[in-house]
Parts: C-alpha cells; structure tokens; sequence
C-alpha cells in the first residue's frame, strides 16, 4: 500500500500577511534611514560650525592688540595675518559667523590699575576683553547655533631688578651699566649689594669703654638688643630670678635698669621691634616667646609657641610680618601680623645643629655645626614653602658659630681652628653658588660678631682681648684695628656707628658699653638717588608694580618715585601712585605704579630717597623690582 504525504501551501490570508508584515519592515527601515539621515545631518552640520567657532577663537589670538575693539566682527585672512573686519560672515552661504569683542569688568581697582574676579559692574578692565564666537545656521525651520567664550588679557608682563650701585649685579640692561645717573651728597654706594646713607668719621683705635652693668646673680647673657635707647638683654636661666632685662642707655656712661622680667628659661637670643621684643628660649613647651614692651617699665608675656619636639630654640630674627627660629637641625617661619598670634607658616630640616641666622632680602643664612656645610642659605621669598638654595663647606672640620650678611657679601665665624682661619667673607651675588672672597685668624674661637661699616667687630675667646676690631674693606688682606679686654666672653652684641653693646659672661660686668666718643659719627639725614635709563623697547607698554627689599630702622625711611619718557633723553617727571610729584611709593612689598601717568612711555627712571632722624641708624636698600608689561 502506497502512502502519499500530504504537501501543504500558503493560503491566500496567509500570503497577504506575509506582504503587509515585510510592508512594514520595508517601512520602519526607509523611516529609520531618513530619521538617521537627519540625526547624521544635524551632527554634520553642529560639527562644522565647532570648528568654525573654534577656529575664529585661535585666529583671534594672533591679531593685534590695538584691533580689539569692542563690538561684532568677522575675521579675512590676508597676506599670512589675520584681520578683523566689521560684522558677520557667511560661510557655505549656510553658517553666519559672529565674533564679539566686549569689555570685561573687575571688582577692584587702585592707582588706575584693575583688578580681582570678573563681575557684571565693577571697573572696566582696559587691560582684558571677553571674546564670544557664534554660528548659527538653519535646520528647517529652526535655527540652530553653537557659542564658543574666551578672555584674551595683555598681561604679558615683564620684570627688572637693580641690586648693585657699583656695576655688576642688576646693571646689565640700563643705559649706565656701571653705576647710576646721579646721586646727592649723603648717600653710601661704595659698598657692592647696598646703598644707604653716609656715615660720618669712624676710628676704632680711639673707642674705650663708658660704661658697664653687674646684673643679679651670676648668669651668662646671651645676647643684647639697642632699640631707641633702651638695651634688651637676655641671660641664662635664673630659678630665683629674671632672664629678660630692659636697660635705659640714652646716657652711654650711666645705663640704669628699669624694669625686668621672670622668663622661667634660658633665653639664647632677642629682637626688638616695635611693641614688641621677640625671645627664643630653652623652655620645652614655649621655645618662641613674645613680650609687650609698648610700657617699658611694665613688660609682660603676650604669646607663648610650643616648637615641635623638646629641642631648645637658638635664635630668631624678624621682619614687619614674617619671623624665623632655629630649633635644633630644624628651621621654622612664622607670620607675625598679629605678634600676639604668631601661625605657623612652614619648617624645614637643615639636617645639623644650627647655631645662628640672619636675614637678608628674600635668604635666610643659617651658621651650623655641620663639619660639610657650616653655612646654609634658605630661600624664604614664600615663607609657607622654605627651600633650601645653597651653602658651602669650609676648609677643615669647624663649626659655624655667627652669621651676618651686608649688601652681596656674608660673613661666617667659627670655634678655634687651630693654625687655620675663624673668619670667612664670601660673595653671595648668586646665594645658590656663594664663591669665597677672603678670611681671617683670630687665633680662638668667635663666640659672636657685627659688621659696622668697614669693620667686623669680633666676640672672641681669649682671656685679655675678648673684643677684637678688624678692617674688613679689603676681604683678601684684612687687618687688626684694636682689641679690648672686657673680661668676659661676648656672647652677643648689637652695635651702630658709635658704640657697641655687648653681652658678656662675665660675673661682675655682664654688660658693656664701649663707644668711638667720635661726635659726627652719625649717618646723614638724607639722600637722592636718580636711575640710569632704562628702555624697555617698546612704546606700548605698561607699568604694573614696583617693590624693594633692604632694612628700614625706625625713624628712617626709603621711597621712590617714577619718571618715563617717550624720549631717552627726557624730559624726566618724577610722580608717585596718585600721579603727583608729593607722593612716594613706600610699600616695600609691593606698590601698583599709576596706570595713567605712564602708559605707553617707553623709557624708565625711579628716584631713591632715603631719610634717617634716627641718628645712629640708618635704611639699607638691596633690591628694587619694577613689572611692567609689553604689547607689540
């Protein structure tokens, strides 16, 4: 028996199903196509006008300043350079290109200048523009656009420092390399690195001691601090007494105590400034300790610093804001704003026992016991990121003891070196590499020193001569002025033209007065100094800010004021910030130069004045800096 399959076909339904399903399919697809048609399209055509904005925003850049002017433009290009040109474009007769220049507004300003965050109404920066790019073009019916913003701001700027009046350092890019233009009588620009004011006649073989000062018990002071008159001793500690003393010296053969204070420590050293005298001590839990002294007959503790770790501190020195403290192989800075609230700025390892420090400019130079570099240099020009920038090993294994640094040249001393020398003098034009200039046997060890005007004034450890003078004019061949036997060890000095203050070990006479009893050794009580010219090659130019470093004493001062010319030769206008002739730029952290006095004058002189009414003191310039800024 044959068995024949049955075959089965599509039914008519079933066929026009089929066509309706593959219908739709056929449908959705060509939809699908012409949706990512224009997905595609309206991508291809955000893409272009990116790349139209954004190629106007880098086109921009290279036009000149001068064309920024505010308002919408378009830019052609020609001949290699950029130009702009007024009012829209239309590229591919489908994209219209729109550049905006506007001005730009900030919160701040001063001496003409502007400055600080960009606000809706404030002061119109001249010196920034806001720069928009728009493309808008047609899709159907809608149009589209795409932004691109920028600010453009000329503030390029360019800077030059003059530390040296001699020639050298500083000099290279003024019309007078050597020197200055011109000075008045009463200035000191013999000495490389410094100007200050003349002093008057100075000999040391005529000095003798006026006067000395038993203090209570039989404590060695450790250092000594002259201000106005009034000496700041400090001494070992005295567990029934005081370590801080203030001493009236107006009359140099006749001091006289009139007040004293119980520390509760050693205290190794002390400044003095303003209301306030600053101490480092030995105390565990306050090595920094800061005294009022605004009364000097009532002083008593306003702050007290806990240094990290139990190591004594050693020394310190202060500036208007800032202090430095050494503790042990560590280095720490404090802002002083608020002497009452001295904050921690930074600490740095110095990697040795550090003895001494002294500050000069931006440096601090540290004397150490480190046998490999007994001389550190720190740059402290931002004093929350100290850095270590230079230092040098000194013949032999000797131990720093004292430091000081006058105009581009530091002294070290040292403990006994034997047949070797205790006193070394270096060039620090550049701190990072200092290059020895000469030395000295005092045939012991040097507890402390001073540098006045050409002479060092030496602490030294012998018996019958504890007070040496030398003649450190010519560091290669330095000679012995006078010695004094003082019958203790000086352990710190300060001293001036005429007399040195001296802070002894001594049982019976801590404390020394020795003076030159010369009349006319004060300083002058005034002098001007007039730059050499300096071109800054351009007569589009700027002035931004002008600032200096140096010592300013109380009752002295230095300020400037500034000329600029659009001819080399003059005529030169000496103004300052409100743009007259009576007034000064003074700030030595910085000042901003008047905007308008002089823009676009492309010659540069600053005046130098300096005034002292504190007799025996006198202002120290070391660098000044002017910003200014170039639009070629």
């Amino acid at each position: 028996m044959i068995l024949q399959k049955e075959k089965n076909g599509f039914s008519l339904i079933e066929l026009l199903v089929a066509i309706s399903f593959i219908a739709v399919i056929i449908s959705v697809i060509l939809t699908m196509n012409v949706f990512n048609s224009e997905i595609w399209k309206l991508n291809e055509n955000k893409t272009k006008a990116y790349f139209y904005a954004a190629e106007s925003l880098e086109a921009i850049k290279l036009v000149d300043w001068t064309e920024l002017n505010n308002g919408d433009w378009h830019l052609e290009l020609a001949s290699n350079a950029w130009n702009l040109v007024a009012n829209s474009e239309l590229l591919e007769e489908k994209y219209t290109r729109t550049i905006n220049i506007a001005p730009v507004e900030r919160a701040s300003s001063e001496n003409g200048h502007v400055f600080g965050e960009i606000v809706e109404s404030g002061f119109v920066d001249p010196d920034s523009k806001k720069i928009t790019i728009t493309i808008s073009w047609l899709s159907g019916a809608d149009e589209k656009n795409v932004t691109l913003e920028t600010y453009l701001s000329r503030w390029q700027a360019d800077r030059f420092s003059q530390s040296d009046w001699i020639g050298g350092s500083g000099q290279s890019e003024w019309s007078d390399e050597t020197r200055f233009f011109n000075q008045s009588g009463g200035l000191d620009t013999t000495v490389p690195g410094i100007i200050t004011l003349l002093s008057g006649f100075l000999d040391w073989n005529q000095a003798t001691t006026t006067a000395n000062f038993d203090l209570p018990g039989n404590f060695d002071e450790n250092d000594v601090y002259e201000l106005n008159n009034l000496a700041y001793l400090v001494t070992e500690n005295n567990s029934s007494g005081s370590e801080f003393y203030i001493l009236d010296v107006s009359d140099i053969h006749n001091p006289y105590q009139i007040a004293s204070l119980n520390i509760g420590s050693s205290v190794t050293s002390v400044v003095a400034q303003g209301d306030y005298a600053y101490l480092s001590t030995k105390k565990n839990d306050a090595e920094l300790r800061v005294i009022d002294i605004s009364n000097p007959h009532s002083p008593y503790i306003v702050a007290s610093i806990d240094l990290s770790g139990n190591e004594n501190a050693s020394d310190l020195v202060v500036n208007e804001t800032e202090l430095y403290i050494l503790q042990e192989d560590d280095l720490h800075s404090f802002n002083i704003s608020d002497p009452t609230d001295p904050q921690m700025l930074d600490k740095i390892s110095l990697n040795s026992q550090t003895k001494e420090l002294y500050l000069s400019g931006n440096n601090v130079y540290v004397a150490t016991e480190d046998s490999s570099q007994e001389l550190q240099i720190v740059d402290v020009t931002n004093p929350a990121n100290l850095q270590i920038i230079g230092g040098y090993n000194l013949p032999g294994s000797l131990k720093g003891t004292d430091v000081f640094v006058r105009g581009t040249r530091a002294y070290i001393s040292t403990e006994n070196n034997g047949s070797g020398a205790e006193f070394f003098i270096f060039e620090i034009s550049d701190p990072t590499d200092p290059v020895f200039i000469g030395s000295y046997e005092a045939g012991e060890k040097i507890h402390s020193f001073a540098i006045v005007g050409p002479y060092a004034l030496l602490g030294t450890n012998f018996l019958n001569s504890e007070l040496n003078v030398i003649d450190v004019s010519f560091p290669s061949s330095i000679s012995e002025v006078s010695s004094f036997d003082l019958s203790g060890n000086v352990l710190g000095m300060s001293a001036n033209c005429a007399v040195i203050y001296a802070a002894t070990s001594s049982n019976s006479s801590e404390f020394f007065i020795i003076s030159t009893e010369v009349s006319d050794c004060g300083y002058a009580s005034n002098g001007e100094l007039e730059s050499s010219t300096f071109d800054t090659g351009s007569n589009e130019v700027t002035y931004n800010w002008i600032s200096w470093s140096g010592s300013e004493p109380g009752n002295t001062d230095i300020k400037f004021q500034i000329a600029t010319s659009n001819n080399v030769n003059g005529p030169w206008n000496y103004l300052g910030p409100d743009g007259s002739s009576s007034s000064y730029y003074s700030d030595a952290a910085g000042e901003l130069i008047n905007y308008n006095a002089h823009l676009n004058q492309r010659y540069f002189r600053y005046k130098l004045f300096l005034d002292s009414q504190a007799n025996l003191q006198a202002p120290t310039l070391e660098e000044v800096t002017i910003s200014y800024s170039t639009y070629p």
